[in-house]
């Protein structure tokens, strides 16, 4: 049973981001059993161990950015990295889950808490809008190690587009961890990142046809008979005619049926050159074996 008034939980939760941790409600006359208590009765929600916040729900990008200011809420020794460190840089992350948020801190080796992983410091630290994290390219490279090549392309790609880190930045950053648990992924994503990349769907999409022995190149020119170019494709498969179109809501959200009209138009001209198209779904990402036999099929069709 509650027995602390309700006003209190409100003016914790005044405290920035919402959150408030274990010590600042012990301050306030908040028991453990209260706080137990307003969990169970919905007053408050538990975001990890001593860190608390106003009830869900939350979408993974809000429950990330809740952990990460939680965790240098109660640790403040502690800078953001890895995943969660690419996300406070303002980086889109492709299947990274938003539990545990990974954090550095001066220790001797790894340590866990409940939704929240610890390794030690390394690396120097510049300022984020979340908080305190290791640079981007750093944090791009453990992103890779930590989540694989398609997560580590996918974040890769976005960052050399938007131009917010160089390549030789990150070539840099794997080169102090080559040797690494996981650093094979680095390498991988590193020798397959392609800043020409539009979209996490295009990223993902050629990883999974690159790692299925295919050559693929981003945004292809499409010329008519006449030699003028009139549209990019997302992918090819280099050497044929085979195009790979990712469809992304983006595209057609904000031109309703005009958008999907307009680009059934462009898609039909691209077929009358000669061009067979594939089309690739987000739920497609989820399952590469869709879009490779889908590429085996265009090959044997333009064959």
């Amino acid at each position: 049973m509650i027995t602390v008034d309700r006003n209190i939980f409100t003016s914790l939760l005044a405290m920035p981001d919402r959150i408030f941790v274990r010590q600042e409600a012990l301050r306030v006359g908040v028991r453990d059993e209260d706080l137990i208590a307003g969990v169970r009765r919905g007053a408050i929600a538990r975001l990890c161990r001593g860190a608390y916040t106003a009830p869900g729900p939350w979408t993974t990008e809000e429950h990330r950015r809740l952990l990460a200011r939680a965790g240098l809420r109660l640790y403040p020794d502690a800078v953001l990295m890895g995943g969660t460190a690419v996300a406070a840089h303002g980086i889109p992350l492709f299947e990274v889950p938003s539990a545990p948020a990974d954090l550095a801190r001066p220790i001797l080796r790894e340590a866990k808490a409940k939704g929240l992983r610890f390794r030690p410091l390394r690396h120097a630290t510049v300022t984020t809008p979340w908080g305190p994290a290791t640079d981007l390219a750093t944090s791009l490279v453990q992103l890779t190690m930590d989540h694989g090549v398609l997560a580590g392309v996918a974040s890769i790609d976005a960052a050399l587009h938007s131009r917010v880190v160089g390549l030789a930045a990150v070539k840099s950053a794997f080169d102090r961890v080559e040797g690494w648990p996981g650093s094979h992924r680095a390498r991988c994503a590193l020798a397959w990142c392609d800043p020409r990349a539009e979209s996490l769907g295009e990223s993902v999409t050629r990883a999974i046809l690159l790692a299925a022995g295919y050559r693929v190149e981003s945004q292809v020119p499409i010329a008519d008979r006449d030699g003028v170019v009139f549209a990019r494709a997302d992918l090819g498969i280099e050497g044929t005619p085979v195009l790979i179109e990712f469809d992304g809501k983006v595209k057609y959200t904000d031109g309703g049926p005009d958008a999907l009209f307009r680009e059934k138009k462009r898609e039909d001209r691209i077929r009358s050159c000669g061009y067979v198209v594939i089309r690739v779904t987000w739920a497609d990402l989820f399952h590469p074996e869709r879009i490779i036999q889908a590429a085996r099929d265009a090959l044997a069709q333009a064959a």
